[in-house]
């Protein structure tokens, strides 16, 4: 009787510790599984991740070269045509005032200085006799 309750206890024993390593293999197996898993898994979407990043900054600074480059040529496109506008503007204005000035020198060479004054002279006195005889109408 003492080796069947002996033989019975050995089993136990080992049937208890083969429960508690089985019980604790599955846990640090798993733990180890995840650990590779997720680790994997982070270095794959790392890469992705960076390769996606690096795809859109790519995208960006073309975009924004384009854009640049546009503003450019649009830019000197408007200042081409405006410095156009201007010069025309102020060639038209150069050339009336060169006429206009050569029609006044025109004018002056016609009319002699001595009849110009005899006229401004008689447009004077006839201006002051206009006020005295207002002033002496308007003063009775």
């Amino acid at each position: 009787m003492k080796k069947v309750i002996g033989t019975i206890l050995i089993f136990l024993v080992l049937l208890g510790s083969s429960t508690i390593y089985a019980s604790g293999l599955p846990q640090i197996s798993l733990s180890k599984w995840y650990g590779q898993s997720f680790q994997e898994e982070s270095e794959a979407f790392e890469v992705v991740t960076s390769k996606s990043i690096k795809e859109i900054l790519m995208e960006m600074k073309l975009f924004l070269t384009t854009t640049n480059e546009k503003l450019d040529v649009d830019v000197s496109t408007f200042l081409d045509t405006q410095l156009e506008a201007t010069n025309s503007n102020l060639e038209g204005f150069s050339n009336e005032t060169k006429s206009s000035l050569a029609e006044s020198i025109k004018d002056l060479e016609k009319v002699s200085f001595d009849e110009y004054m005899d006229e401004e002279l008689i447009k004077e006195e006839v201006e002051q006799e206009v006020e005295g005889l207002l002033a002496d109408v308007l003063s009775k």
